[in-house]
């Protein structure tokens, strides 16, 4: 009992000679909170961004699947249907992707500061959906993306390939076409329209078309048994309309204006040749958005699809294909006061000898004056009303548009390695421009081969001329 006494008794009196020493100590602030983007002194971080955008999917990619090879088209068995993807590979040391990069560092820094710029690199499908026994086969396209990343400098690059991942399981991309579908290209959309700092409506906002069946242009790339596979267990078919009201302006390469049209109507003999009269054409499309925001789409054939989900996002929408555009596309953006560029191109084109058109885009001259002559549209001319145009006619350009008799008009003379020579046109045509090809000829890049005459004929009584 003695021991506990003189025991408590020495607890006391260590806490009482305790707390005047800790008074005596140093303090020490805590540690600065700061965050990986916000740098803030004293707050606490807040918290990640939920990730809503959750799909479907499917490891594809890590399962072995049942096979075979078609030409140039590897055929699986996924999900209970064939899939066919071409097996992408890529030529090493070629310089193509290196030059992808560099000229659209070099475009970035000839435009204003003020415009922004970004890349969107698209995968083909394989690289979504090629099964693990067959990858050997084929290249990474996730190390080519990422590669184009570290390259651009003040060039924002839009990385789609997690999205389109994260939704692979629904029907983002063809089986029997090299093309993703509406849907894919919608969920890339919203990747954009993020990064870009712009409204996008959801996919419920759009009125989708009935589905029609569909065979795509991989039948052209395998052989007999995948035909028949494809014919036996064919796509669907649809497209996505716009609620809100927009209007779709037509120019030929030299974007001299030539009508006012639909962005898309059907035709149940090529379903993919309803978009913008096969996808040739460049376009203004005029929205109700009023944020003074302009965006200029330059696109391959992964891009024809996309502009109809931008029309909630952009006050107006340029849209021109990489390989047909005659007028200076720096000119362009500076004359119509274009806001925002996306260069959106499948990994193909960034890793073939296609790229190098991007060069020409910068650097040809712009013959005559640069002008958009479209009319000013109350964004109507999508409805029904308009179903009676004449489709592909040139005949429907406004009177504002009309040429001065003392201009002089010019042909363009495209040889060897796209080389425009220009001549003064004596033709009563109002200066169209006129083609010789003796020499080239037009690869749509998707396997279809070249057409000469810069004309497109499908066989089936649908024909694009291009030679006006």
């Amino acid at each position: 009992m003695k021991n506990l006494s003189l025991r408590l008794i020495a607890c006391a009196l260590a806490l009482t000679f305790a707390a005047p020493l800790a008074g005596c100590e140093k303090k020490t602030e805590p540690e600065p909170v700061v965050s990986d983007s916000v740098a803030t002194v004293g707050e606490p971080e807040p918290e990640p961004e939920e990730d809503t955008d959750i799909g479907e999917h499917k490891d594809y990619d890590k399962e072995d699947a049942e096979c075979y090879e078609s030409g140039s088209i590897i055929v699986a068995e996924q999900d209970g249907k064939k899939r066919g993807m071409e097996a992408y590979t890529m030529t090493l040391g070629s310089g193509c992707l290196e030059f992808y990069a560099s000229e659209l560092n070099e475009q970035k820094n000839t435009v204003s500061p003020k415009v922004k710029m970004y890349s969107m690199i698209v995968p083909t499908a394989c690289e979504l959906y090629c099964p693990a026994n067959e990858r050997y086969l084929i290249d990474s396209q996730e190390e080519i993306i990422q590669s184009v990343k570290e390259m651009l400098i003040g060039v924002q690059q839009v990385d789609v390939l997690p999205t389109l991942r994260n939704h692979n399981a629904e029907d983002i991309y063809y089986r029997t076409d090299s093309r993703w579908t509406p849907l894919g290209a919608y969920y890339a959309g919203k990747v954009f329209a993020k990064a870009a700092g712009v409204p996008y409506a959801d996919i419920s906002e759009y009125n989708k078309t009935a589905p029609k069946e569909y065979v795509g242009d991989l039948t052209a790339l395998s052989g007999d048994q995948a035909y028949l596979d494809f014919k036996e267990q064919p796509d669907e078919f649809s497209f996505y309309a716009p609620t809100v009201k927009y209007t779709t302006n037509y120019y030929d390469d030299e974007f001299t204006f030539a009508s006012t049209d639909k962005f898309y109507e059907e035709n149940e003999e090529d379903l993919q040749s309803g978009y913008y009269k096969g996808g040739f054409y460049c376009l203004r499309i005029d929205t109700k958005v009023d944020n003074g925001r302009k965006l200029l789409l330059v696109k391959d054939e992964y891009g024809t699809v996309l502009p109809t989900f931008f029309t909630s996002s952009f006050s107006q929408i340029y849209v021109v294909s990489y390989d047909y555009l005659s007028a200076n596309l720096m000119e362009m953006i500076d004359e119509f006061g274009i806001t925002d560029v996306l260069y959106l191109m499948n990994t193909y084109t960034v890793t073939d000898t296609r790229v190098y058109s991007l060069e020409t885009l910068r650097t040809q001259a712009t013959h005559g004056s640069l002008k958009d002559g479209a009319p000013d549209n109350d964004s109507d001319s999508d409805s029904d009303s308009d179903s009676d145009k004449k489709k592909g006619s040139d005949s429907d350009s406004s009177d504002s548009d009309e040429k001065d008799p003392n201009e002089i008009e010019y042909i363009y003379d495209v040889g060897i390695n796209n080389q425009i020579g220009i001549v003064e046109s004596s033709d009563e045509d109002n200066g169209a421009s006129d083609y010789d090809n003796e020499n080239t000829g037009y690869d749509d890049g998707a396997g279809g081969g070249i057409y000469d005459d810069y004309s497109y004929d499908d066989g089936n009584d649908y024909e694009y001329d291009y030679d006006e």
